[in-house]
């Protein structure tokens, strides 16, 4: 991949904001990784056959904590609540300033309440003992494979998507029960 090519991230997210469609803040400050995993969601959601393109999750991309914490509170400071129903962390960056920006937003009231799912390059126990007392919902380790990346995106998805995609979704798979 060129130079040019890993700054770019691509627009997933549909052109119309329905209140249908599944919103991600994904908080990653690799441009590169946040480039595969926004391509691993578009495949994964193909591959489970979840409907049209124009469903898809959207997906936003922020590559500081900073950035992620003004956009979120931005979005809950409107009267629609424009705020994403997940939010993926990568523990990973630069500056370690992954663990203030979740002890921020648990502080905020009405942030507080977000589901996040961290993932990191290591699965330290320690770790995922300090994150669950910090509310995270979920812990991944980056797989190093992008087939894998696919299988754990799309684990994500059937799991955090609100109540009526995943049964959408469960249903799709063969699953009966959510």
């Amino acid at each position: 991949m060129s130079t040019s090519q890993a700054h770019k991230v691509p627009a997933i997210a549909p052109a119309s904001r329905s209140a249908e469609i599944p919103r991600i803040l994904l908080l990653e400050d690799s441009p590169g990784e946040a480039e595969l995993f926004c391509e691993a969601l578009v495949l994964a959601w193909r591959s489970a056959g979840c409907g049209s393109e124009a469903s898809r999750p959207g997906i936003e991309v922020r590559h500081t904590a900073q950035d992620a914490l003004n956009s979120l509170r931005k979005g809950g400071e409107s009267e629609t609540g424009n705020l994403p129903e997940l939010v993926v962390l990568d523990l990973d960056l630069h500056g370690r300033t992954s663990l203030t920006f979740l002890r921020e937003l648990r502080q905020d009231g009405r942030l507080a309440s977000l589901p996040v799912i961290a993932m990191a390059w290591s699965g330290e126990q320690e770790m995922a003992c300090t994150l669950n007392g910090l509310g995270v919902a979920g812990y991944f380790v980056k797989p190093l494979r992008f087939a894998d990346l696919l299988i754990m995106v799309g684990d994500i998805c059937r799991t955090w998507l609100p109540v009526d995609r995943r049964r959408e979704l469960c249903l799709l798979n063969g699953e009966q029960n959510i």
